[in-house]
């Protein structure tokens, strides 16, 4: 079975929605009028402060530590001392290279430990660097006014149609809607999902200005730590999501034990302890 890392989940989803929030207030006091790509990588700069914070303060092994005592109320204090030191980092992989063999322009890829109770719950086994990624083509439409919905989207390039097809299990959209006069007021992220959906229905999409299935980004945070979106193909990942040569940027969100912290593969919850010795003096 394995362990929910629920509480860590909801942790990284709100230090995404800080990096937002920190981005609209850069957007509107610095950076009018931003392209797409400059978004990107402002917002990649924004994610790996909030997340850089939440790991000196210790929230990412704390809230590790939560997840693990929700599924074993009677941790071992031994295991607990052992799972310590988990810390969380962001990388963008900017690697520009000729080619196009993703459908979009940024990658998204999850990486934790993953935690399984087994032998009847008697043993609890460790496996690093668990990869899920989500491929995002970035859309971003102006308006002149606040909070109006009639932004105008680009529709996917030809070569992003013709793969379409074979990434949209693992393919969303990723919608920035700049308002305002001066272009100075982002509204918070939009994604659509692509899974179950083909091509004919996304260009729909983007033409009409109607995502039927719009959700915010601390729900995708959610379902990708919940392993319900996205892909878990290590090929997949490493060729097409965050490959080593590509003509896509890469939000790596890492959670990890550095150097030779964290705990072995595999650790016995009910490890049997010699008792003590007790004699009976009868008179």
């Amino acid at each position: 079975m394995d362990v929910r890392l629920t509480v860590l989940g909801q942790l990284m989803a709100r230090c995404w929605e800080t990096a937002e929030e920190n981005l609209r207030t850069l957007v509107a006091q610095k950076h009018p009028s931003p392209s797409e790509e400059q978004v990107t990588l402002l917002f990649a700069g924004e994610l790996r402060t909030a997340v850089a914070k939440a790991s000196s303060a210790r929230q990412v092994e704390n809230a590790f530590l939560t997840d693990l005592r929700r599924s074993i109320p009677r941790l071992d204090p031994d295991v607990a001392r052992r799972v310590n030191g988990l810390v969380a980092r962001v990388n963008l992989h900017d690697r520009w290279h000729e080619g196009n063999v993703s459908a979009a322009d940024l990658g998204i890829v999850v990486r934790r430990p993953i935690v399984r109770l087994a032998s009847g719950g008697r043993r609890v086994e460790f496996r690093r660097n668990h990869g899920t990624g989500l491929l995002a083509q970035a859309k971003l439409a102006r308006s002149a006014r606040a909070g109006c919905d009639g932004h105008k989207w680009d529709s996917l390039t030809d070569a992003q149609a013709r793969l379409f097809p074979k990434r949209r299990e693992y393919y969303s959209l990723l919608l920035y809607r700049v308002n305002g006069a001066k272009a100075d007021e982002l509204a918070p992220f939009g994604w659509q999902l692509c899974s179950g959906h083909n091509l004919r229905q996304v260009k729909k999409w983007l033409r009409l200005n109607a995502f039927p299935e719009e959700i915010a980004s601390s729900a995708v945070l959610t379902k990708l730590f919940a392993r319900q979106i996205g892909t878990e193909d290590p090929k997949v990942i490493e060729k097409i999501i965050d490959p080593a040569a590509s003509d896509i940027h890469c939000i790596d969100l890492h959670i990890f034990w550095p150097g030779d912290k964290g705990p072995p593969p595999s650790v016995d919850l009910y490890q049997q302890r010699q008792q003590p010795q007790y004699v009976r003096i009868c008179q």
